[in-house]
């Protein structure tokens, strides 16, 4: 097959100005998203280099391997830079959205891309080896269909994730929130404002007031996903069915359904990058080692908001207030089972925690610090009826 000119030229142009723009965006601070795509840009113009000096001669096997082993590895640099910003959203938006902490989904699925490249590459050094000594490139094309095929399975994966994600925040926010338990289109009318209290209050700042860049950044890393999966699936159905098949010896094929695809994943990415949805240049957005998923002594500090949420269930403002005194000096606390309501002088050790108790009649005493007479005491408390006193910040 011999690689159109004009549209392979047209792509190293398109590519040079994709690659230049998301090195510019470095000034944005996502380091780890701007060197992956920034990798992507040099295989892809590289690879589109190959292909138009194959115009020219199509039994050169050099260009002919340039052009193969870089764009079929390029979407791994692509999914890589684009795994780790579920990572970011689940911060974002709070942890308790996904399935798993955020930071495995980056451990996870960055694992699988590196994998994924290796296997890819070693399926190209062997094929080019092979072709190189004049012999079957059949173990190579096998490596290399191993590689692809682990990349569509591990985007797969991600793909499900991220669209639960994305039912979490969009859907089941609104159900929640309008305390029904069906669907319907109406729920979709619900502004994001609304249900913007049933997300982690930390990074408020990113979501309201409402920017264009965050925003859309979910439809355009959505878009993304999509057509790199598209080109995905085709690139191993290309190459499973060998160097003379039908798709790889058809260019239109190609441009369809590899070129444009890729051209769109990444002009989505360049549009809606990351940097302008997270404030890079202002913002940091670190992602937390470990999420736990249950509340402990150890993390009650952390858990502000939850603990927030249902202090304010409490029918009393004092209860309310004194989470909030209580819970930020001493996370060692736990508000369901301290001594806070306990009204048993034997259990009362810490008088740092005093609490003033009122009697039935109106009148205060002591919550039994001085336990000199024990037996006196557990009987005056028997007549006793705790009471929080109504803290004010």
């Amino acid at each position: 097959m011999t690689p159109n000119l004009a549209f392979n030229i047209c792509m190293i142009v398109i590519w040079g100005i994709l690659l230049a723009s998301q090195i510019v965006q470095v000034i944005y601070k996502q380091y780890w998203f701007s060197t992956a795509f920034v990798c992507t840009g040099i295989l892809e113009v590289l690879g589109y280099i190959g292909r138009t000096w194959s115009h020219s001669d199509t039994t050169l096997m050099d260009p002919f391997l340039l052009n193969m082993i870089c764009l079929t590895i390029a979407p791994v640099f692509t999914m890589g830079g684009i795994y780790y910003q579920l990572a970011k959203l689940l911060e974002v938006y709070g942890s308790k959205f996904g399935l798993w902490p955020p930071i495995i989904y980056s451990y996870v699925f960055i694992a699988s891309d590196i994998v994924s490249l290796a296997i890819q590459a070693a399926g190209g050094g062997t094929a080019g080896m092979a072709v190189a000594d004049e012999e079957s490139t059949k173990n190579g094309t096998h490596i290399f269909v191993a590689g692809l095929a682990l990349q569509v399975f591990s985007m797969l994966i991600f793909m499900f994730l991220w669209f639960h994600f994305l039912y979490q925040i969009f859907i089941k926010t609104r159900l929640q929130h309008a305390k029904v338990s069906k669907f319907s289109w109406s729920l979709l009318k619900i502004p994001q404002e609304e249900i913007d209290y049933m997300y982690a209050p930390k990074y408020r700042h990113m979501r309201i007031p409402s920017r264009i860049p965050f925003k859309y950044f979910t439809l355009g890393m959505t878009g993304a996903v999509l057509t790199i999966f598209t080109r995905c699936v085709y690139r191993l159905a290309e190459l499973s069915e060998g160097w003379e098949g039908n798709l790889i010896t058809h260019e239109w094929y190609f441009i369809i359904l590899d070129a444009v695809m890729m051209s769109i994943a990444t002009i989505c990415m360049t549009v809606f990058h990351p940097g302008f949805a997270f404030q890079g240049r202002t913002e940091k957005l670190p992602i937390a080692k470990t999420h736990k998923f249950k509340k402990s002594k150890k993390n009650l500090k952390d858990s502000t908001f939850d603990r927030d949420i249902e202090a304010a269930d409490l029918d009393t403002n004092g209860g309310h207030d004194l989470a909030n005194l209580v819970g930020d000096n001493n996370n060692d606390d736990d508000l369901d089972n301290s001594s806070w309501n306990n009204t048993d002088s034997n259990e009362k050790t810490d008088t740092s925690y005093a609490i003033p108790v009122v009697e039935n009649n109106g009148a205060t005493a002591s919550d039994g610090s001085d336990n000199s007479d024990t037996k006196n005491n557990n009987s005056k408390q028997s007549g006793l009826k705790s009471k929080l006193w109504p803290f004010k910040k």
